[in-house]
């Protein structure tokens, strides 16, 4: 079952390719050819973000009620209000009241933030008490993804790290985590408030 998972992920993928190669901005599209071409780590389903379609149905499993997308770009989970990183309103500044979020959904942002803890904390504080923090981050054993390849990352998230965060100092507890990378070279950290 897991194995038609990613194999559905990875059509998904290719097809998405084909969407963004004929209706994508050609700007950004010429941009990132001139990196991929340079860097060439990256498979081609993994060029211009969206990466939640890997998780989405996990996600939609612990993510229920009225929660945030940190970093969802176009593509917020459902039920959820998309944050970026702007002026106003940001991972480390959320205008929501303390405890009143059901959840937080996050896909590949903590590695773009040097104040990673800060931010988990922000997001903490707005989580109802039983609340669900779901993360998708980048698995460190991926050269693709280390921070000299991907001069956007400012550090490789490894499972260890994240979840003795979470657990000893957030004091939360660890509902669900991948050890191994999964078709997006990516895992999972899912804890509750």
């Amino acid at each position: 079952m897991k194995y038609l998972k990613y194999l559905t992920n990875y059509i998904l993928s290719f097809f998405y390719d084909i969407y963004y190669f004929l209706f994508g901005d050609v700007s950004s599209r010429i941009q990132g050819f001139e990196y991929y071409k340079k860097s060439k780590k990256y498979p081609g389903y993994l060029k211009q973000g969206n990466m939640v379609v890997a998780v989405k149905s996990l996600a939609l499993k612990y993510c229920k009620g009225d929660g945030l997308d940190i970093g969802s770009g176009k593509w917020p989970i459902e039920g959820a209000r998309g944050i970026e990183d702007k002026k106003d309103e940001n991972a480390f500044n959320i205008s929501e009241e303390n405890n009143s979020k059901d959840f937080i959904f996050s896909s590949h942002v903590l590695e773009h933030l040097n104040e990673w803890k800060k931010a988990l904390n922000e997001w903490n504080r707005v989580l109802k008490d039983g609340g669900v923090v779901f993360l998708y981050l980048p698995h460190e054993s991926c050269e693709m993804w280390e921070p000299g390849v991907n001069p956007q990352h400012l550090w490789s998230p490894d499972v260890n790290t994240v979840v003795s965060f979470l657990k000893n100092e957030l004091n939360m507890e660890i509902i669900e985590t991948s050890i191994l990378p999964d078709a997006f070279l990516s895992f999972v950290v899912i804890a509750k408030k």
